[in-house]
């Protein structure tokens, strides 16, 4: 018989958690018998997830964890609902709102193994919540948290969340650097810490990129950001770096960002001060991002702290190099593998960095060329195969 498993997250709404879950899905659904409950069942990668799998959605408070601001009308019953829990959490901190919460759920019985596939933030922050409800409330024989986040820089690293990991069986991180992370924090559960890479939907990709035709200029080095707008990821700094770099080589570059977010105003104000508009390009926010960079030239990532981020393997199928800040799995994720450059994570030495590639274009030329070639998701299959056991 198929292992019954369980797999609980808030929603899929776009984001790097949702991508990985709907691509892990579409690479084990029909080997298991997989069941996904939500606490929110919507968000615009639902169409992602495999035909006729069985979703599961609550009932209880939980589900105010699961939406947005955007999820709710303003002044809707929903909209005074999640403001309450949202208040709440920030009042008496998310375990003791969960608490509460948690006499209004159900328990759930029926499964061999649950896994919990978003990690908690920090202990104020209305986020999270699906480890809290694995332990609680699904009655299994194995129980397994996954983490997709630099556990240390996250928010995530306080006692409550401790207490939590040392009820789960197994914790997977989605990367070398992300499980050292986590165990540097909380050393003591380094023997069950194990690695659980990120799958890729490649034939999806594929189609998605060709999808929707996209051809950018061979007169200029085309570079391409795809990430939120917030200040982890460092979108700010990077227009910054342009604007330092002198104007002619500004004269023969394009960066293209997609993505939207809290620094958006100030991100078309910089441009707009440092007269860069015809060399920064806003896209917005998109549900398809992958024609743009299977186009581009180069993919930046300017951030300051990053997980394992799915675009490095999406931009490395595509044959288009990374350059980026040195964060928890960048080395193992970029430079080891060949996909492209990492640099120390400051201003100087990405401006230095992009400077030389922009001075010398047939580096990035070669190693595009040296990064075709098949990928496969067999060692990310392998690890979940191991994991479920």
């Amino acid at each position: 018989m198929k292992k019954r498993i369980l797999i609980v997250n808030n929603n899929m709404h776009i984001g790097g958690v949702q991508k990985a879950l709907a691509n892990l899905l579409n690479c084990v659904y029909g080997k298991y018998d997989i069941s996904l409950l939500l606490f929110n069942p919507k968000g615009k990668l639902f169409a992602e997830l495999p035909n006729n799998i069985n979703i599961i959605s609550v009932k209880s408070p939980y589900k105010y964890l699961g939406l947005s601001k955007n999820d709710v009308k303003r002044f809707s019953f929903d909209y005074f609902g999640r403001c309450f829990w949202a208040l709440l959490c920030r009042i008496l901190g998310r375990t003791k709102t969960i608490g509460i919460m948690s006499l209004f759920q159900k328990n759930i019985e029926g499964y061999d193994i649950v896994i919990s596939f978003l990690h908690n933030g920090g202990e104020k922050a209305f986020y999270g919540g699906c480890n809290d409800f694995v332990l609680r409330h699904v009655k299994a024989e194995k129980k397994i948290s996954v983490l997709h986040c630099d556990y240390r820089k996250c928010g995530a690293n306080n006692s409550n969340n401790a207490k939590l990991y040392e009820k789960f069986d197994v914790i997977a991180a989605c990367s070398e650097g992300c499980r050292n992370s986590f165990v540097s924090a909380l050393p003591q559960y380094s023997e069950k810490t194990v690695i659980l890479y990120n799958c890729h939907n490649f034939k999806r990709l594929d189609f998605l990129a060709d999808s929707m035709k996209v051809e950018l200029s061979d007169k200029y080095i085309n570079i391409v950001t795809v990430a939120r707008l917030g200040k982890e990821k460092g979108v700010l700094r990077a227009i910054d770096v342009i604007s330092r770099l002198p104007d002619m080589y500004k004269q023969k570059i394009r960066y293209y960002i997609i993505g939207n977010g809290i620094e958006m105003e100030q991100a078309l104000s910089t441009v707009k001060s440092n007269s860069l508009e015809d060399t920064v390009i806003f896209l917005g926010e998109m549900e398809n991002p992958y024609s743009y960079v299977k186009a581009a030239d180069l993919l930046l990532m300017s951030s300051y702290s990053e997980a394992a981020p799915l675009v490095i393997g999406e931009a490395a199928f595509f044959s288009t190099p990374v350059l980026s800040t040195e964060t928890s799995s960048a080395v193992e994720m970029i430079q080891d593998t060949g996909f492209g450059w990492v640099t120390e994570n400051n201003e100087i030495q990405l401006y230095n960095k992009l400077f030389e590639l922009i001075s010398n274009p047939d580096l990035i030329h070669e190693k595009s060329k040296s990064m075709q070639g098949k990928f496969n998701n067999n060692s990310a299959l392998n690890q979940f195969d191991y994991l479920i056991g």
